[in-house]
């Protein structure tokens, strides 16, 4: 089992700088809210950071306690990063949200995609006992 702890704590301190201050944010006084959006910024990569950690030992119940609370994050850093484009004083965080929201939605994808389903599906785990008998030293000789 991963530590959905960790992953949760770090959603919450996401979610909790997100949502109150997400309008504030993109806000004309970019000097003020530069450094929040820094570490709103920062949590998201220790957010990504700990997914990928976690991703071997993630099971579907530790997905189903944290999915929804990382589809929330997603959608959060999506308007953020919308309201942020009209800002030209923000234009310096577009693209590292940009990248963010991809990596998210990668790990996302892959977490619902091998981590989840996979285990249920009987052809899948038929296909990679084969893979996994192949000597591929043998087939490069």
């Amino acid at each position: 089992m991963c530590q959905t702890t960790l992953i949760s704590q770090h959603i919450c301190r996401i979610g909790r700088r997100s949502f109150d201050r997400r309008m504030r944010l993109a806000s004309p006084l970019y000097v003020e809210r530069r450094g929040e959006l820094t570490r709103i910024l920062n949590e998201v990569d220790k957010l990504i950071d700990r997914l990928h950690e976690e991703f071997p030992t993630i099971t579907a119940e530790d997905y189903g306690m944290f999915g929804p609370e990382l589809k929330i994050v997603l959608s959060t850093l999506k308007a953020l990063r919308n309201e942020s484009l009209s800002h030209r004083n923000l234009s310096t965080f577009n693209e590292r949200m940009r990248e963010q929201i991809a990596e998210l939605e990668e790990l996302d994808h892959d977490i619902r995609t091998f981590r989840v389903n996979a285990p249920k599906n009987e052809e899948l785990q038929q296909a990679m006992a084969s893979v996994g008998n192949i000597d591929f030293a043998y087939l490069f000789k």
